[in-house]
This record gives C-alpha cells, structure tokens and sequence, in this order.
C-alpha cells in the first residue's frame, strides 16, 4: 500500500502546464455552473481527461474575489493546486474528481452569509481544505493501515490519513514557489498570521474523519441545547467549527445530489471498499464485513449509513446554521427521495 510522498517536483513543471481554455470548459468554470448544486462535475473531469480539480479549485476561489482581495501570487497558487492533483491517486472514489466535489459542495453551503462572515484569509484556507482534504489517499482505510503496521502509522498514530493529507497539503505551502500565502510577506505580523493559517488547514482536514464524527455531533447539540441555540459567526471558535462541520458534510454530500449523479458515486465508494476487502484477503487478513463482496451488503450498508448518519448531520447543521436552513432541507429532501428508490431497488 503506498501513500504519497511529500515532493509532487516531478509532476509540476517549471512551464506550469495548466490546461487550455477550451468554449466547453469555459462554459462549466461559469459562476452560474459552480454555484449550481448538481454541478456537472462528471463532464468536467471527461472533458479535462481526469483532471478536473486545479481548474475547479481556481474557478470557485476566483469566484469568491479573492485573488483580487488577498492580491495571491497567480502562478504560486496554480502551481499548488497543480501538485494537488498531480497527488491523487487513481482510485476508484478517492481521487480528484472527488475531490473536487467535496470542495464544490463546501463552497455551495459556504456562499452568502457565512461567508462574508470569514476573513478573506479564512476563506481561503478553508476553500483550499477541500482539494487537500484526501491528499494521496491509497484507496484504503486507517484500520488497515494500523493493522498493517504501515510506515505512516509510525509518524501520525491516530486519525492517520488526515493528519497525513494535512501534513503534505502545508509542507507544499511552506515551499516558497507553492507558498499561496506570500501576500502575508510584507506585514510585521506575517510569520505568525501564516502558521495560524497553516494551523487551521490542519485543525480542518482533521475532522473529515469519520471517527470524529460523534463528535462533531456532540458539539452542535451542545449549541442546540444551549442559550444560544445556534453558532456565533463573530467567535473564532465558532467559525472554525462552521467549517469544520461544513467541509465534513461536504465530504459526505453525494446521496444529497440527485440520482443521476449519486448513484455514480455509491457504485465508485462501494467498488473502492470490495477493492479494500479483496486486498484484506489476499492479506490473509479478517476482511471487514463491510467491505467483503461475498456478502453482497455493500449498498445496503451504504443506505443505512445514508439514514444513520449523514441525514442526522444536515439536519442538525439546518438548525444550528439558519443562514443555510433552506439549503440543508433541500439537500435533505434529495436524500431521502435517493433512499426511497433504493427501497423500491430492494435494498
């Protein structure tokens, strides 16, 4: 099982090969085509040849002003968002197509309020969280990496594949031709502002695993429960966990896309975790009931992790974050129309 160095030197030229504009691509980078929430992510990466993600990522935080606001060296953010890519691996799900994905979503339930309730610098790191998010994933789960005894297990003993994306998503940053926060060069304060920032890239990527995610639960029905009953945009505190909550929502977002386009995500996850399953026992290893193919329950496991877990969160972030409400009942309503028809499917 490899999972991905920390140099991308070889795939990232000195000539920055981004790639040329073509009508069609021009008319999927649109602000109306981004800002759509059934973006047709699945024509892009077709017409980009499996490379969607630096031309996405570029798009949604042009769209946002923030090249202009933050004055960001153009070519040192290309150049970081090329070794993004140039990083995924070909998995079946956990690739740049899905990376891109989770930060469309990301910047979907972002737009409007609370993001214009963010530092233009938070934005940024938070946006950038998304393609960073799942950097050179192998296409297998923690569990088996500790059970392996892999060398990554070593350096980041829990929560291993997000510390370990997070850790290559900021050693690249600190590379001065990658450093996409150089516009912080000239202030007294710079030095300091860019480890924060860095921090909170981390502290970010970190809650995309799926272990914490009770508690991130807890901690937004302790702010339900609370006086206050929803989350204070002028607290630090309280917009770091807004993003964190968002970006691990926007990681789980496909069964709220419509059938058309979760049912190509449910067939990539389920096929990514029999690939898992198969390895576990060629291994000799107990293969994880989940991810075993002879048991033939990976989209009904999948249904109910659907109802269990990821309809519970987006109704809980509509109550906690009435600026988003309509949004999240709306995304709501297409998951459970996607359970539905898998009942009628007879799983």
């Amino acid at each position: 099982i490899e999972v991905a160095a920390k140099n991308p030197a070889a795939d990232v030229n000195e000539e920055l090969p981004w790639p040329r504009m073509t009508p069609e691509l021009t008319e999927l980078l649109t602000l109306e085509a981004i800002t759509t929430w059934d973006y047709d992510l699945i024509r892009l990466n077709t017409v980009t040849n499996g490379k969607p993600l630096a031309l996405l990522a570029y798009a949604i935080i042009e769209s946002y002003g923030l090249l202009e606001k933050l004055k960001i060296d153009v070519t040192k953010l290309k150049r970081y968002l090329l070794s993004f890519e140039a990083t995924y691996n070909t998995c079946m799900y956990h690739n740049p197509m899905h990376a891109a994905d989770v930060m469309h979503a990301f910047a979907y339930l972002l737009r409007g309020s609370l993001a214009a309730a963010m530092s233009s610098e938070e934005l940024l790191i938070a946006l950038l969280a998304g393609p960073a998010h799942d950097l050179g994933h192998p296409g297998v789960n923690n569990a088996l990496l500790i059970k392996q005894k892999h060398p990554v297990t070593v350096t980041f003993p829990t929560s291993v594949l997000e510390n370990h994306h997070a850790a290559l998503a900021v050693a690249w940053m600190e590379q001065p031709d990658k450093d996409v926060l150089s516009f912080l060069d000239g202030r007294t304060d710079g030095a300091k502002k860019k480890m924060e920032l860095r921090q909170m890239l981390k502290d970010l990527v970190l809650y995309t695993d799926m272990s914490l995610h009770g508690k991130i639960m807890e901690r937004l029905n302790a702010e339900l429960e609370s006086k206050k009953q929803s989350l204070d945009m002028t607290k630090f505190e309280d917009r770091l966990l807004t993003l964190q909550t968002l970006l691990h929502a926007a990681d789980l977002s496909n069964p709220c896309k419509k059938w058309e386009i979760h049912i190509q995500w449910t067939h990539a996850i389920v096929a990514e975790f029999f690939s898992q399953g198969d390895l576990e026992r060629h291994m000799g290893l107990e293969v994880t009931p989940m991810l075993d193919r002879t048991l033939g329950c990976g989209r009904t496991s999948q249904k109910g992790f659907f109802i269990h877990f990821i309809r519970p969160l987006f109704v809980l972030c509509g109550q906690v974050l009435p600026q988003i409400k309509g949004a999240c009942d709306m995304l709501v309503g297409k998951l459970d129309a996607n359970v539905e028809r898998w009942v009628q499917l007879g799983f």
